[in-house]
C-alpha cells in the first residue's frame, strides 16, 4: 500500500509541477537560472526542440544575476526584457536584451535563435562603445601629442631660421 501512495504521490508530483503549465515569466526565470548554474540539462529542457542543441552559451559568459521585465505574448510567441549581470567582467557589468520564446506542445519554451541573436547583439554594441570609448581617449591623447610637435616643429623652424641669418 505504501508503494502506490508513493507511486501516486511521486506522480502527482512529477504532472502537478509540470514545466507545460508554466508562464512565460516562470519559463524565462528558470531558463536564466539554469544558465547560471550551468545546468545545461535543464536549460535544454526549456527551449524549443529544434534549439536543443545551441543551449549553451558562449562559455566567457558567466552570469551573476538577471532581472525581468513583464513579459508581453502574442499568441504563440512571448518576450521578456532580461538584464544579465556578468562576472568577472570588468567591461560590461550588465547587458539588457529580449529573451524569447514560442508556445509549444509541452507549453512556453525559449527559442534559442532569437535569444541568442538578441544577446550577443547587445554584447557586441556594448563591446564596441567600449571600444569606441577607448579609442576616443586615445585620439585625445594623439591630439594633445600633435599640438606638442607642432610647437615643437614651429620652434625648430624659428630656430633654424634665427640661426641661418
Amino acid at each position: 500500500m505504501t508503494k502506490y501512495l508513493t507511486l501516486l504521490f511521486l506522480s502527482f508530483l512529477m504532472f502537478g509541477c509540470s514545466s507545460k503549465n508554466m508562464s512565460v515569466s516562470t519559463v524565462t526565470q528558470e531558463f536564466w537560472n539554469a544558465q547560471k548554474q550551468d545546468r545545461i540539462d535543464t536549460a535544454k529542457e526549456l527551449t524549443v526542440k529544434e534549439d536543443a542543441k545551441k543551449t549553451k552559451l558562449y562559455e566567457k559568459i558567466k552570469i551573476k544575476s538577471a532581472d525581468f521585465g513583464k513579459a508581453k505574448e502574442d499568441g504563440n510567441s512571448a518576450t521578456v526584457p532580461t538584464k544579465l549581470y556578468l562576472k568577472d567582467d570588468k567591461d560590461i557589468g550588465a547587458v539588457d536584451f529580449t529573451t524569447s520564446l514560442s508556445k509549444t506542445d509541452k507549453g512556453w519554451r525559449v527559442n534559442m535563435d532569437k535569444t541568442k541573436r538578441s544577446l550577443y547583439l547587445a554584447l557586441s554594441k556594448q563591446v564596441a562603445g567600449n571600444l569606441g570609448n577607448i579609442f576616443k581617449e586615445s585620439l585625445e591623447g594623439v591630439d594633445s601629442v600633435k599640438t606638442i610637435f607642432g610647437e615643437f616643429i614651429k620652434n625648430f623652424k624659428d630656430i633654424i631660421e634665427t640661426n641661418s641669418k
